[in-house]
């Protein structure tokens, strides 16, 4: 394979990485605008606790529910801005290799 199909083919390969990771950005921000957005003061203890510890010491069921849905919305969080950056990178090797391409 010559150094122009080599180009091809690696431009192809990062727009599906892009393609994939938009598709994960739109999944994961749809997720976060159905979950709840705000720690109760009260709850704030319990932020990054696991599932063991919050039924050791939370006694109402939707108590349990609302911290690990909040939970799980930072982790989230957290993971679309992963995605973020990834893609951000993959945005600049993309234009780097077709820039290559026009020349």
């Amino acid at each position: 394979m010559n150094k122009q199909e080599t180009l091809k083919t690696s431009l192809q390969q990062r727009k599906e990485e892009i393609f994939g990771y938009q598709l994960n950005i739109d999944n994961y921000t749809l997720m976060i605008s159905r979950l709840p957005s705000v720690w109760p003061e009260d709850l704030l203890k319990f932020r990054g606790a696991d599932l063991a510890m919050l039924v050791a010491n939370i006694q109402d069921e939707t108590q349990i529910m609302l911290v690990a849905d909040l939970i799980f919305r930072d982790k989230l969080a957290a993971t679309l801005m992963t995605e973020k950056l990834e893609q951000r990178k993959a945005l600049l090797v993309r234009d780097i290799l077709a820039e290559q391409l026009k020349d």
